[in-house]
């Protein structure tokens, strides 16, 4: 499902992991920092502003670091207000705080409600506590 990146991190904790989402897998992408580990927290959804004015969110999900869109596809609320959880089936989800939508965060398909838009997802890497997330076309 996913492939180990780097676990070193600057933290005594259990190590914080990149991923690489299924959606992105044989893209060509350039890795951007974007945040601290130290500043994201199981749970929580923490929007962030890339190189080129890219809006992002990360969240960690059973300690890997998840990279998504910011806005939800269907009406563009800010997925900082939304709930990022291990789904029944163990996959990392990503659920819209406006509707409910919920999305897979290995791939970025629509969960619930099925073929709707889907969630654009990027790789990440944490290197020495920082985390930097893999964007197409930036140089």
């Amino acid at each position: 499902m996913f492939r180990r990146l780097f676990d070193r991190n600057k933290s005594d904790g259990p190590a914080i992991l990149g991923t690489e989402p299924r959606a992105t897998v044989g893209l060509r992408v350039t890795y951007v920092q974007c945040a601290n580990v130290r500043d994201l927290h199981p749970g929580e959804i923490k929007p962030v502003r890339v190189r080129g004015g890219h809006e992002l969110a990360l969240a960690i999900i059973d300690g890997r670091v998840h990279a998504f869109e910011a806005y939800c596809p269907h009406q563009a609320w800010p997925l900082k207000w939304s709930e990022a959880e291990t789904g029944a089936d163990g996959t990392p989800n990503l659920i819209c705080g406006l509707h409910g939508w919920r999305f897979c965060l290995d791939t970025g398909v629509t969960i619930d409600p099925p073929s709707m838009d889907d969630l654009g997802v990027y790789p990440t890497r944490v290197t020495d506590g920082v985390v930097y997330v893999g964007l197409p076309g930036v140089m």
